[in-house]
């Protein structure tokens, strides 16, 4: 797996002065060396081998759901695997866990997989004058509490993992 520390670092929880330069700095925080060092042990497992060629990217706790974002390689990884890994990063971590794949899921695939069990009514793109675009995610009123963290929460996350801003519209059913 390739992560931003040196493997030998993060297996040993020996940091040496790059690593440590890097916690320091808050690039790697605290939960991305516990989520690398699980990983780390479960890319060895045979039903997780695709964690050998996936990029690890960052980890973020919203409280009630730890969110994993990867670059999986394009080949041999479905939804099933990375709901799998999850329910086995479940066990290390005692809180819900969800895998996200940012390389080779869409938009609309990205936001379902964060928001569920809330339901995406669309991804629509909007383009602004000044030749920015944003995404608006509509979802139905009776979903609402249905959201894994805070409306605003949720909306400062996707537009870190999409790289552009988004808004979460509710609609009336």
């Amino acid at each position: 797996m390739k992560i931003p520390l040196d493997q030998l670092c993060v297996r040993s929880g020996v940091l040496c002065p790059r690593c440590e330069a890097l916690v320091k700095s808050s690039a790697i925080t605290e939960l991305d060396l516990e989520v690398m060092k699980v990983l780390l042990k479960t890319e060895s497992i045979p039903d997780y081998k695709f964690l050998r060629d996936s990029e690890y990217i960052r980890s973020v706790n919203l409280g009630s759901v730890l969110i994993v974002q990867l670059n999986t390689p394009s080949i041999g990884v479905d939804q099933r695997s990375l709901v799998k890994l999850s329910k086995h990063l479940e066990s290390y971590f005692k809180t819900r866990v969800r895998v996200v794949d940012a390389k080779n899921a869409s938009t609309k695939d990205l936001v379902r997989n964060i928001i569920q069990p809330a339901r995406v009514l669309g991804v629509n793109t909007l383009w602004l004058p000044d030749g920015s675009m944003e995404y608006v995610v509509r979802i139905p009123r009776t979903d609402l509490k249905h959201l894994p963290a805070s409306q605003e929460d949720i909306e400062y996350l996707l537009s870190q993992i999409v790289g552009a801003n988004v808004r979460i519209r509710v609609m009336e059913s």
